[in-house]
């Protein structure tokens, strides 16, 4: 496997992993994931995942475009890899749950946080 693909990967494993943990949180309904990297050279990367989560009566399924999984966590782990990357990420709900959550990175930490600060991507 080429050092590449390895990379590559690894930055998806890490997104995914964070994506889990929001996912696991939701409630029923559609929710819309976003995410916005900036790189220390300027470069913006932009992804989006809908993930709809059905109620108690099909078991809490959760239903997302796989492609589109699959970018966002690759940006997300890609940001949260590179030193000098500021990340955002925001989560809307549906409106019946009025929710906005956002998390950041700034260029060097290594953990997205909790923002207490409205948060746009």
């Amino acid at each position: 496997m080429s050092m590449l693909a390895q990379s590559r990967r690894a930055a998806m494993a890490e997104g995914q992993k964070f994506i889990n943990d929001v996912i696991s949180s939701l409630a029923a309904g559609q929710h819309l994931l976003s995410v916005r990297v900036e790189t220390e050279s300027g470069r913006v990367l932009p992804a989006r995942v809908l993930v709809d989560v059905a109620g108690p009566e099909l078991c809490g399924i959760v239903s997302v475009e796989p492609s589109q999984m699959e970018a966002f966590a690759t940006v997300l782990g890609a940001g949260m890899q590179s030193f000098g990357s500021t990340v955002t990420v925001v989560l809307r709900s549906s409106p019946e749950h009025g929710r906005t959550k956002g998390w950041i990175k700034s260029d060097w930490d290594s953990e997205l946080r909790v923002s207490k600060a409205p948060v746009y991507c």
